[in-house]
């Protein structure tokens, strides 16, 4: 079992770096991306920010535009999250808009340096209940949000990035059946992460909130079924010291064993490709999101780290689909990265179908049979 995992991974290693020098990427061009308007409920196209400064303000934000039955009836799929320093939160009241009526947009101002995002209406306020999960504590408020995200740091792009080794262990860990090459094809999409600084004013109830502080960029298009993966675990933060790091593990049905892992850590303005990250089994077979943990995590310069984290509070978020169902949960988080201190996001999902988790890290490939 040894040798011949070692000869896939051999062979895989070879085909991804021939892939990598073949492969050419617009930066520019994602940038300005858009949904197709024939885009059809499996497309995805999303815009996400997120910041955590050391006196506990906080935000969330993503924006995702995808197609309709036929190409037709568009949706804005909406979470935000805000959080004052004094502990106020409040979560989006709705998820799902029609495209023209939806309450969040995003721009981009200049390519790689410059992007706007703003929410203008209901929010309800929240508290942190059981497990840490969000539930309501008030009525809906009308709430003006508006963000600014600026960056002099390059993309991270998860295709050509993704550590060669990473990517490889994950692929030589599955039966290589018929399909499997298809399916992994598939199912691919498009996504960069950013790391630069934010400025947002948040409105409510005639008070005025606002902070700055450094922040995250994601934005994903491409194929993006929600009831189609089994389980991700995400922990992103930027650190007191000026570093920043994310760190990823998805499981899907053609991926199902050791799991995808890519991420990075930036040190002064160059991205460091994850090798692997140690997600405790328990975060995903339990199908309940942990609100604290240590992962440790091993990069290509062979720094390693321990990544503690303390979650404050969970804001949920479903996702119903002709598939099945999904369920995300996003965590405004501490951190403790070797010893300094950082802020950010955790965020778990889990398939509202358990065989789904429960079988993660096997060859079942997290698809019941028959």
């Amino acid at each position: 079992m040894g040798l011949k995992n070692n000869l896939k991974q051999c062979i895989m290693r070879k085909v991804m770096k021939k892939r990598k020098a073949d492969q050419t990427f617009d930066e520019v061009a994602s940038e300005l991306h858009t949904l197709a308007k024939d885009a059809d409920e499996t497309i995805n196209s999303s815009y996400y920010f997120a910041s955590h400064d050391k006196d506990g303000n906080a935000y969330f934000f993503r924006l995702g535009h995808r197609g309709g039955v036929g190409g037709k009836n568009h949706v804005a799929e909406i979470w935000f999250g805000y959080m004052t320093s004094t502990g106020e939160a409040f979560m989006n009241s709705k998820e799902l808009y029609p495209i023209e009526k939806s309450p969040a947009h995003a721009k981009c101002i200049e390519p790689l340096r410059h992007w706007e995002f703003s929410f203008k209406g209901k929010m309800t306020p929240v508290v942190a209940g059981e497990d840490l999960i969000a539930k309501p504590c008030g009525d809906e408020v009308d709430v003006e949000f508006h963000g600014t995200f600026k960056s002099e740091n390059g993309l991270f792009e998860f295709a050509r990035d993704t550590n060669i080794k990473s990517y490889s262990n994950a692929i030589a860990a599955e039966k290589w059946v018929k399909g499997f090459s298809d399916e992994l094809k598939k199912n691919h999409q498009t996504r960069i992460e950013q790391v630069g600084h934010t400025d947002i004013t948040f409105k409510v109830g005639g008070k005025k909130y606002g902070f700055s502080a450094m922040a995250i960029r994601d934005q994903a298009h491409g194929r993006r079924i929600w009831s189609y993966m089994n389980h991700y675990g995400w922990l992103v933060g930027n650190l007191e010291d000026g570093r920043s790091f994310n760190t990823v593990m998805v499981l899907y049905p053609p991926i199902n064993v050791k799991g995808l892992k890519t991420g990075y850590v930036l040190v002064n303005g160059e991205y460091i490709s994850l090798i692997d990250v140690g997600y405790p089994k328990e975060f995903t077979t339990k199908g309940v999101a942990p609100t604290s943990g240590n992962v440790p995590a091993k990069f290509a310069d062979k720094s390693k780290a321990q990544i503690e984290f303390q979650t404050k509070i969970l804001f949920p978020y479903q996702f119903t689909d002709a598939e099945g169902g999904y369920d995300v949960f996003e965590g405004i988080t501490t951190f403790n990265y070797n010893g300094v201190q950082g802020y950010g996001i955790a965020e778990f999902s889990y398939n509202r179908d358990k065989f789904r988790y429960e079988t993660a890290f096997t060859h079942k490939q997290g698809v019941k049979k028959g």
